[in-house]
């Protein structure tokens, strides 16, 4: 008896050196990330980070990139559960001095974070969107999302939040953006006028796409984009088996 429980106690500090030294390698991430929901029930879960933001309010997909295309700090997750458990999609960004008209009084210097909670219901998974599509946004051209969708974004700015609530968009799918931000292939820039939008996107990158669409705005009006960002370094941590993933998940080393 005495022997038995000396092995169990044994066996328990194991797997607790275990979980530690998988924590501490980085092979796993931090366990945190399941607080709030139940990890058994746990999807996808992608993480992304170097976020490009995207034009202006006068020209919010600048389509040649250059200038009007600005690298900030942020980091975003995904997280997709069963029917049973919310889902959620978090972003934020270190505005870094760039002057940006979201909410008021939005200092340049701040914080800003995008919260949404996603229906299981509501997400798409493995389809074409953008473009003719009718998911996602037609001025961008047509990709392969993993994931995609829409949702209201609540917005924190220094870690207060910000109302009202933000309608938007996004996607997790192969890549339409160059390194300098443009949407191209080779010389030819995209534009929402061409016959073929189908020729953008590169099915061995992912990136992660946010739009935040004006106050008002509806599913079939989104007219007003006052926020689009692009993550272009994408993890996928976690993914059923049957999505196959075969593409890279993040972007070739420089």
């Amino acid at each position: 008896m005495k022997t038995s429980v000396i092995l169990l106690i044994l066996g328990v500090a194991v797997i607790g050196l275990g979980a530690w030294f998988l924590l501490q390698s980085g092979i796993v991430g931090d366990l945190g990330w399941f607080a709030d929901g139940d990890s058994s029930d746990l999807l996808w879960w992608i993480e992304a980070t170097d976020p490009l933001l995207i034009g202006d309010l006068q020209d919010p997909y600048v389509y040649a990139g250059g200038d009007a295309v600005r690298s900030l700090p942020g980091e975003s997750a995904v997280r997709i559960f069963g029917a049973a458990e919310p889902s959620t999609l978090q972003a934020t960004i270190n505005l870094n001095g760039t002057a940006i008209v979201l909410t008021e009084n939005l200092d340049p210097t701040s914080s800003l974070e995008l919260g949404c909670s996603l229906q299981f219901e509501d997400v798409l998974f493995g389809q074409t969107v953008h473009g003719e599509t009718g998911q996602g946004d037609h001025r961008l051209p047509e990709t392969h999302a993993l994931l995609a969708g829409s949702c209201d974004w609540e917005v924190s700015v220094n870690g207060a939040s910000r109302g009202p609530t933000y309608r938007g968009a996004w996607a997790v799918a192969d890549a339409i953006r160059q390194e300098d931000g443009s949407i191209r292939n080779q010389g030819l820039v995209f534009s929402p006028l061409l016959r073929d939008n189908t020729v953008f996107s590169d099915p061995s990158r992912l990136e992660l796409t946010l739009l935040v669409y004006g106050a008002g705005a509806t599913p079939t009006q989104t007219d007003s984009v006052v926020l689009h960002l692009v993550y272009q370094d994408v993890r996928v941590i976690a993914a059923p088996e049957e999505a196959n993933l075969t593409q890279a998940t993040t972007r070739p080393e420089e």
